[in-house]
């Protein structure tokens, strides 16, 4: 059978697979693997009886509403707790802006790349970030330009920021995509003071920030809570995402968007677009845990299993892989950047992670170039145990034994 001369659309014509989803395949449904790839919460972190107990209720209570059609922006109860959530917590201003509740939170930056983001435009971003924001932008024709990157302070370099912007006398630069609090894959965060910095650079050349924050809740470390950026938002220029994937249950599909309110509306309209509504059942579901539980006891829950987990990791690589890499030591979050010594060849140490059955995220695939780091990688470590974290540690060590490029030379 011939195959037809298909003519995709230029928006899509440059798209490759994404490359975590790919490694997906090979790795996360193989047993015998050590996975410390992917950012997936730990099977001890849902409320599984909790749930189950609501769920009994909001058939009860709300089964119609549930299956019939919904409000693009989400039911309004949901609505009405995140606002308040992040007023009394985060001193977000919910007044000037609204929420819109999404398919998750890779659905907020598909609509806010959508609506903002033309053919042939720029969207800032740091140069190692998510790469599901890098396709999304590509997917509108967008170009994702990495700026240079502290790995230890967590911050873009802003005297690039500022001659970026001020290079930019055709106005292609429409957005800055930034993770600010728990970085991934780095896992450390900006300070105040270059948060601030940051806002000012791009209210003088009115630039928006995408604010993407999956992890804020996360904090192990004690150290002080820092405004979002948001918080700093005088002039309408901040549109904050967050997400319940990280702190309720990936499968949920919820997140959200806190936009200012002409920005909301026109997300509205390209949600209508994309999926009508978020999934109501899970919406309902959401709101009733909020309700009836103390959701920060939840999250403090969440902190001491994770807090675990990452100084067993913290410890492990201080322990066995000292002599062949260095990492940066996170505050939150779910992930721990590591930099391979110079004289460990990444090829062939990614050819022996195979062979010893461990799983990891290189660094190129977590940058905006797809290039430049092939000396970095990213370490998970809030799904595998403590048992399997040490285990995959150890054998990182071994992996990189046997690519150290001198004993190679002597062989």
């Amino acid at each position: 059978m011939s195959v037809p001369n298909y003519q995709f659309a230029t928006r899509v014509s440059n798209l490759m697979p994404n490359p975590l989803r790919e490694q997906a395949k090979h790795i996360q449904n193989a047993d015998d693997y050590i996975k410390l790839t992917y950012g997936y919460p730990s099977e001890q972190a849902f409320p599984i009886e909790k749930l189950a107990t609501l769920s009994d209720k909001i058939y009860r209570e709300h089964a119609v509403d549930f299956m019939q059609y919904g409000e693009s922006e989400g039911i309004s109860r949901l609505r009405e707790q995140i606002k308040e959530r992040l007023s009394q917590y985060q001193n977000l201003d919910v007044e000037n802006n609204d929420v819109l509740i999404t398919s998750g939170s890779t659905q907020g930056m598909d609509l806010v790349f959508k609506i903002f983001v033309n053919e042939g435009d720029t969207v800032l971003t740091e140069e190692q970030t998510f790469v599901g924001a890098v396709n999304a932008i590509k997917s509108y024709g967008g170009n994702a330009q990495g700026l240079p990157f502290d790995m230890i302070n967590g911050c873009i370099d802003t005297e690039v920021l500022a001659q970026t912007l001020a290079a930019d006398t055709a106005h292609k630069i429409k957005l800055l995509y930034l993770i600010p609090t728990f970085q991934n894959p780095v896992g450390t965060s900006m300070s105040l003071e270059k948060r601030q910095e940051v806002y000012a650079i791009c209210q003088q050349y009115q630039v928006m920030i995408y604010e993407d924050d999956p992890y804020g809740d996360l904090i192990y470390n004690n150290i002080e809570t820092i405004p979002k950026i948001k918080a700093l938002d005088t002039s309408g220029l901040v549109i904050y995402a967050g997400s319940f994937s990280k702190i309720l249950a990936p499968g949920s599909r919820l997140g959200y968007l806190l936009a200012p309110k002409a920005v909301f509306d026109r997300l509205v309209l390209v949600k209508q677009v994309a999926d009508s509504f978020a999934n109501l059942y899970w919406q309902y579901l959401a709101s009733q845990l909020i309700d009836d539980y103390d959701f920060n006891e939840h999250i403090d829950y969440l902190r001491q299993i994770y807090r675990v987990k990452a100084e067993t990791m913290v410890r492990a690589l201080r322990q066995y892989v000292s002599q062949y890499m260095t990492f940066v030591e996170p505050d939150g979050g779910y992930f721990i950047s590591v930099k391979l010594n110079h004289d460990i060849d990444p090829i062939l140490f990614y050819d022996a992670l195979d062979r010893y059955h461990v799983g990891v995220i290189p660094g190129n695939i977590m940058s905006a170039a797809g290039q430049g780091y092939e000396r970095y990688f990213r370490l998970n470590f809030t799904l595998p145990t403590e048992e399997e974290i040490t285990v995959g540690i150890e054998r990182l060590a071994q992996a990189a034994a046997t690519a150290r490029i001198k004993q190679q030379t002597a062989l």
